[in-house]
């Protein structure tokens, strides 16, 4: 018994030591900061950890015995299989991950990589709106088309259950493009305070603020949707540059 438990020890400190390794770039490339539990990175993660850092060594300890016939074998299974479970975790991971940004109208909208309509992304022959980032989200805005029979074509392909602008690449421009309506659309941060009344949502406006650097009145803030849940976006209020995602509610608790 103490063999099996000393290499499903052994065997758990390695699997954990992969598992750490995989989190790096979950945590600080495709989910960063706040996006790491709103966004669904932290729930896929623990389920992957919970499932093949702890079902791997469980099996090691069973089956483990010194010099038993076959035992090689079966170590080199038990590894491979986890790593493919490993992998396919990631990979879910990877394929869900925020790719963009969007500001749109009066809010963000967080996009996922697998979100796309099939077919959008291809219909961009080149530049940086028809590729997926692998580094983390990156800030565009969204333009309506101005063309009158585009504009009621998409409104009525969105009504029907189609893809609204922000899941339409055609339609991105540089942020630089909407900052002015974006700084026009955003509240003051007294308003995030009366939407989240009481000693403990206004302590955490506060910390927020204060991890920005700014004063409070340098500062607007936007919704965003994202999904899971709606987030807060604080911005510069002279030049609209985007400082800090929070999971503040924008809308309160309505």
């Amino acid at each position: 018994m103490r063999h099996r438990l000393r290499a499903g020890l052994i065997h758990l400190c390695l699997s954990a030591a992969i598992a750490a390794l995989v989190f790096l770039p979950i945590y600080f490339i495709w989910y960063p900061d706040v996006l790491y539990e709103s966004a669904g990175g932290r729930d896929l993660f623990l389920l992957i950890v919970s499932v093949d850092v702890t079902l791997g060594p469980l099996i090691t300890t069973i089956v483990y015995v010194p010099g038993k016939w076959g035992l090689k074998f079966d170590l080199i299974v038990i590894g491979t299989l986890q790593m493919m479970a490993l992998a396919f975790g990631v990979h879910v991971l990877f394929e869900s991950r925020p790719v963009n940004i969007v500001f749109v109208k009066d809010r963000f909208e967080l996009v996922r990589a697998n979100e796309y309509p099939e077919g959008e992304l291809e219909k961009l022959s080149s530049g940086a709106h028809g590729s997926l980032t692998w580094t983390g989200p990156r800030i565009v805005g969204a333009k309506l088309p101005t063309d009158l029979k585009e504009q009621t074509d998409l409104m009525f392909s969105t009504i029907g259950g189609g893809p609204d602008v922000h899941l339409l690449p055609r339609y991105y421009v540089p942020y630089d493009e909407v900052r002015p309506l974006a700084k026009q659309k955003a509240e003051p941060v007294k308003k995030l305070r009366e939407r989240n009344p009481g000693a403990a949502n206004a302590a955490e406006i506060a910390a927020v603020v204060a991890s920005t650097g700014r004063k409070e009145d340098d500062l607007l803030f936007l919704p965003m949707r994202a999904g899971k849940s709606d987030l807060t976006i604080f911005i510069d209020a002279k030049t609209g540059t985007i400082v800090k995602i929070s999971s503040i509610k924008p809308w309160g608790d309505v």
